[in-house]
C-alpha cells in the first residue's frame, strides 16, 4: 500500500483492577496477565512495523490506584519500542488529584509515552495528527468526543489525522447510558468530510467495528463473560484512500458462562465433563448457573464438584441470580445416614420444614448429609 501507515489501536487496560471472584493468588495472575497483555502489544508493533501505539481511555482502573501498579504500568510500557499515546477515560480522568499529575507517573514515565491532556493536535510521527478529547471528570456535560474535532476543518493534504476519544456511542448504548452519549452520525460526517481518517474509540470492551473508519478496539484482557470480542489489539493500515483494520489477539484469560439443567446423574456427568474439557483452567473464570432438582446425594456431589473445580481453576462461582437448584430429599438416602440423637431430630426436623416450603431447610439437608457422608 503506496504512502501508508500503521499503527495499533488498544483501550481499557483498567490496570489495577480487582475482581471479587478471585482469591489473593488469582487476583495476582489476573492483575500480571493485564500487564503482559500490554507488554504482547510491543511484540505486535514490532511484527506489523506499527510506528506508533494509540490508547483511547481508562489506562488505569482509577486515579488512586496503588504506587506498584504504576511503576509496573511504566515498566510494561517501556517494551513497547514506538511512541505511546493515552486518552484519559472516565476512569483515569484529568481531575484534580489525577494520577496523571502524581510524582509516581511523571517520575517513571517513560519518555516515549504521551498523555493527551487537551484538544490539540499531536504529531507523534510525520504525516500523522492526532487529535484527542481527554476525560476531565467522570460525568461530563455533553458529548465527550465532540471537543476532540467539532471545531476541525478538513485535514491538510498529505495529512493522516486520528481522533482519540472515550465513551458509548448513542447507537450502542440502548439508552442505558447515564453520561451523555458520542454522536455517531456526527462522527461519521467529520470521516466523510476529511476531518477525520480514523477514529480510535474506547470504554466498550469487545472488539466493535462501526463503520471501516471507526473502531473500538475493545480491552487486551478480558474483564467479564458478556464481552464477545475481548483480548484485542487493532493493528490499523491508512492509505491514501484505503484503510485495512486487523485484530491481534494479545489477551490469555477466558471468562465462561456455563448454564446448567441438573435433574439426574448424567446431568451431573455431563456438567463434570464440562469442567475437564475446559482449557488453560488456572486462566479461566467460570460463572455457573443452574436449574433442577436432585437427590441428596447428588446435590452432595454437586456441591464437591464445583468446590474441588474452584480450587483448580481461577475462580467457580455460583450465579446467586440463576442458581436454582433445589434439594429433592428421599426418605431411603436420609435414613441411609443412620443418624441418632439430636442429629436425627434436627434431620426431622428439616425434613419437615422443607415440605413446609422452607428452601433454606433443604440446603440445611444437603450440608447434613454431605458432612454425615464424609464422615462415614
Amino acid at each position: 500500500m503506496e504512502d501508508s501507515i500503521t499503527f495499533l489501536h488498544s483501550s481499557d487496560w483498567q490496570l489495577g483492577m480487582m475482581r471479587r471472584f478471585l482469591g489473593p493468588d488469582g487476583q495476582a495472575r489476573w492483575a500480571q496477565a493485564r500487564l503482559d497483555a500490554v507488554m504482547r502489544i510491543g511484540d505486535v508493533a514490532k511484527a506489523t512495523g506499527a510506528a506508533f501505539v494509540v490508547v483511547t481511555g481508562d489506562v488505569f482502573e482509577h486515579n488512586q490506584v496503588e504506587r506498584q501498579t504504576i511503576l509496573r504500568a511504566c515498566e510494561a510500557l517501556k517494551r513497547i519500542e514506538v511512541p505511546v499515546v493515552l486518552l484519559p477515560g472516565n476512569h483515569d480522568a484529568l481531575e484534580p488529584g489525577s494520577l496523571w499529575t502524581s510524582a509516581q507517573w511523571t517520575g517513571h514515565a517513560p519518555s516515549h509515552v504521551v498523555v493527551v491532556t487537551d484538544t490539540k493536535p499531536l504529531e507523534i510521527v510525520p504525516g500523522v495528527e492526532i487529535v484527542g478529547a481527554p476525560w476531565r471528570s467522570r460525568r461530563p456535560l455533553s458529548d465527550p468526543a465532540a471537543p476532540g474535532y467539532a471545531e476541525l476543518a478538513p485535514a491538510p493534504p498529505g495529512i493522516k489525522r486520528i481522533l482519540l476519544a472515550h465513551g458509548q456511542l448513542t447507537s450502542l448504548s440502548g439508552g442505558m447510558s447515564d453520561v451523555p452519549t458520542i454522536d455517531q452520525a456526527a462522527l461519521e460526517a467529520a470521516v466523510a468530510d476529511g476531518r477525520l481518517h480514523y477514529v480510535g474509540l474506547g470504554d466498550r470492551h469487545s472488539t466493535t467495528e462501526v463503520t471501516d473508519r471507526i473502531w473500538f478496539s475493545g480491552t487486551q484482557e478480558v474483564t467479564a463473560p458478556e464481552e464477545t470480542h475481548p483480548g484485542n489489539v487493532l493493528a490499523v493500515t491508512l492509505g491514501e484512500d484505503s484503510i485495512e483494520v486487523e485484530p491481534h489477539h494479545v489477551g490469555a484469560w477466558h471468562m465462561v458462562e456455563h448454564h446448567a439443567e441438573l435433574d439426574d446423574e448424567e446431568s451431573i456427568r455431563a456438567l463434570e465433563d464440562f469442567f475437564a474439557e475446559l482449557p488453560e483452567k488456572e486462566r479461566t473464570y467460570v460463572r455457573l448457573a443452574a436449574d433442577g432438582s436432585l437427590p441428596l446425594p447428588l446435590l452432595s456431589r454437586l456441591d464437591a464438584m464445583v468446590d474441588a473445580q474452584g480450587e483448580v481453576f481461577a475462580s467457580v462461582e455460583r450465579w446467586a441470580k440463576f442458581w436454582t437448584v433445589r434439594p429433592a430429599p428421599d426418605a431411603a438416602d436420609l435414613d441411609a445416614l443412620q443418624l441418632s440423637g439430636p442429629a436425627r431430630a434436627a434431620m426431622e426436623e428439616l425434613r419437615q420444614a422443607l415440605a413446609g416450603g422452607d428452601e433454606t431447610a433443604g440446603a440445611a439437608l444437603t450440608l447434613m448429609h454431605r458432612l454425615a457422608r464424609d464422615a462415614g
